[in-house]
């Protein structure tokens, strides 16, 4: 499951238990699992912040829910297969209390031999050329089909579904290189497909298939009482602690999945990779040794499930064996190491326009190493880039949160005392009582100055804590999309395992992590963020507007409601700023790039499940009028060089030669950014100068 949205958290001390993947035996893997379901169950009856009754209606849910897990495309499973899984549908709920995994062993052994005579057809489909000549058309999206009514039905869906991704690869060959005859595009074009297809059945059908499909089935149960209650298995939940520490142990390596293959895109400075000198940019790694040392082809893989393999215990080994952009291949064993992540940390530019001068602060996460003192916290980053930009005399400052998924509460608290002198920044709700969470600054900020807050789609729970607090305090203007993601929950998330006895040689056992929603956040004005997000002072159009990827799109969201408001006392800026955002508005309104933005995506919204056709030049057209939409939103949203904004860098701290390129290429991306651009017009108008 992807962990990358781990939202506003309180982490407990982490406890060094050893997974239960490791050295069992079936009948361990069994009871392992069960006391998974019975250890989560207590957990969210006794501590979620509003379980659901665990009942038939529950049951028929995570029914429904495990099956779209699984084959949501519904291109996998038979119709006869869903039938006979249907005895289920109301006992699911008695099996969770039991614990029982009839119903998971049941639909596991069933999925999995459908996926193994699928590897069959998929590559017999594949081993023939394909005519693209014929009249046909695929819905690839196929949530809202049946399921095959039998094999031969199933076997057409994989046909064309096929078809349709071997059309399109070769179309890209033939656009990257035009000489290339439709006879030799097709044929590398099945190639390329059968490769990045066997990719997926390897993982599908790989060793940790049924670890992987227990987590989904954990996280079908945990996701329906909220959608932030979720089931992590040990190795997850290792992940999103060194996300949220910015630091973990590997080699290194930035990858990038392409064509089924994984490419290093840059080896990072001062990792063990970079030390070795033996990786370089754009060398292919083929394999990589499991936990059993063990060499095991990683084509197809996500770059995700790389990275976990990469990733391991200090001082551990692993091996490689890579093919260098010489086209030799090359085994070779490097010793995992630290790695602090600084590319995410906070950074600060200075931008010249309009005859001002405005700071930018970007925080991708409100991230905070819970295990180290020493370790990293973005309040003490962002304080440091603040005090740099007021060395720079900036006129006002803009803080940038778009895609901030979140983080950490005391970071957020801390950073929101930044700006405001005294008072509460939220306040949190749990079964018992309602708590104010305060700024502790000593009635001193860092900075007064105008300010600007930066939103979208997925700026979430802390993102969002920050940016309300702003607006409620009417101590700066919050611009962006229509409305932020609209998450206003918070998880504790608690390991869980029994420890053994290191005298006796039984070690200890983990059974996963379970991050669980105990708290409701509302605004300081007793409004929450919940479902409705924070809709900006000035709304910019978004290219993301109707698509369903919002806290209110998941059916099971907790409710929005409101509590007494706190007391606080607005900023003294407060009386200027409806001046301000009505200017702002007027000035958006009548914007002929923005106003082109919001017509490219009233398009797009039009056409965004369209059935395609299978012959190559009406395919080709379809793709191409999408494709001219979207270039044309990019090309709006990107300042052409006579009008690109003038940056400079702040001083970059203990700065090397990858860190200043790297900087330099984050400077030239957004000095080409429109809604920066516009943002920075809204706060020179602000700044009054």
């Amino acid at each position: 499951m992807s962990i990358a949205k781990y939202g506003l958290f309180l982490l407990l001390p982490a406890v060094g238990f050893t997974s239960f993947a490791t050295s069992r035996t079936d009948g361990d893997v069994e009871v392992n699992r069960k006391n998974v379901i019975r250890l989560v169950m207590k957990r969210i009856k006794n501590q979620h912040y509003a379980p659901k009754p665990v009942d038939d209606n529950f049951s028929r849910t995570i029914w429904q829910n495990y099956l779209k897990a699984l084959d949501g495309n519904k291109n996998t499973l038979l119709k006869s297969d869903v039938e006979s899984l249907r005895k289920y549908e109301t006992l699911i709920d008695d099996e969770l209390e039991t614990p029982s995994l009839e119903y998971f062993n049941a639909i596991y052994t069933v999925s999995m031999q459908r996926l193994n005579e699928l590897t069959v057809i998929y590559r017999d489909l594949l081993s023939k050329p394909m005519d693209f000549s014929k009249k046909e058309t695929i819905q690839p999206d196929r949530s809202k089909a049946d399921f095959p009514a039998d094999e031969a039905a199933r076997r057409e869906v994989w046909r064309k579904s096929l078809k349709y991704s071997v059309l399109k690869k070769m179309l890209e060959l033939q656009q990257a290189d035009k000489t290339k005859s439709d006879v030799v595009a097709e044929k590398e074009a099945r190639a390329a497909v059968l490769l990045s297809t066997d990719g997926l059945f390897k993982n599908l059908l790989g060793s940790s298939a049924p670890d992987d499909r227990f987590s989904a089935y954990m996280n079908t149960v945990t996701l329906e009482m909220d959608p932030h209650t979720s089931y992590l298995a040990p190795v997850d939940a290792g992940i999103r602690d060194a996300q949220m520490a910015h630091r973990y142990y590997g080699l290194g390596l930035e990858l990038i999945s392409k064509d089924g293959t994984i490419l290093i895109k840059r080896v990072l400075s001062g990792g063990t990779a970079d030390a070795s000198g033996l990786l370089q940019a754009e060398d292919c790694i083929l394999r990589l040794s499991d936990a059993a040392g063990k060499m095991v082809d990683i084509s197809g893989m996500s770059v995700l499930d790389v990275s976990r393999m990469i990733r391991g215990e200090k001082g551990t080994t692993l091996k490689l064996l890579v093919r260098k952009s010489s086209g030799s291949e090359k085994e070779m064993t490097l010793t995992r190491g630290e790695i602090v992540e600084t590319e995410n940390a906070a950074k600060s530019a200075v931008i010249e326009k309009n005859g001002q001068k405005i700071g930018y602060l970007l925080l991708r996460e409100f991230y905070r190493d819970f295990k180290r003192a020493d370790g990293a916290q973005c309040a003490v980053d962002m304080a440091k880039e603040i005090m740099k930009l007021k060395a720079e005399k900036v006129d006002g400052i803009v803080v940038d949160l778009r895609g901030n998924p979140g983080g950490s509460l005391d970071e957020v608290v801390k950073i929101t005392g930044f700006f405001v002198k005294t008072g509460p920044v939220v306040l949190g709700r749990d079964k018992d009582h309602i708590q104010s969470y305060a700024i502790e600054n000593g009635d001193q900020t860092l900075y007064d100055g105008p300010l600007a807050v930066m939103v979208d789609e997925s700026s979430a729970s802390a993102s969002e804590i920050f940016a309300a607090a702003i607006q409620d305090y009417k101590r700066g203007i919050v611009v962006g999309s229509p409305s932020s993601y609209g998450k206003g929950t918070m998880q504790e998330s608690l390991p869980m395992g029994k420890l053994g006895d290191a005298a006796k040689g039984i070690p200890d056992i983990s059974y996963g992590t379970l991050a669980l929603t105990i708290k409701k956040f509302y605004r300081i004005n007793g409004t929450t963020t919940q479902l409705n997000g924070v809709i900006p002072d000035v709304i910019f159009p978004s290219r993301r507007i109707y698509q369903k990827i919002r806290e209110r799109d998941n059916a099971s969201a907790l409710v929005c409601d409101t509590i007494e408001s706190a007391w606080f006392i607005k900023s003294p800026v407060a009386a200027v700023l409806p001046g301000v955002i009505e200017k702002a508005n007027l000035q958006i309104s009548h914007d002929s790039t923005l106003n082109e933005v919001k017509r490219e995506v009233e398009w797009l919204k039009i056409n965004e499940a369209p059935v395609f056709s299978l012959q190559k030049n009406a395919f080709k057209k379809q793709l191409s009028d999408i494709q001219a939409h979207n270039n044309a939103i990019d090309s709006a949203l990107k300042l052409t060089a006579g009008k690109q904004l003038k940056m400079s860098a702040t001083p970059i701290d203990k700065p090397s030669p990858d860190k200043i390129a790297r900087n330099q290429e984050w400077l030239n991306t957004c000095s080409t950014d429109v809604y920066l651009s516009r943002t920075v017009d809204i706060l020179t108008d602000f700044s009054g100068k």
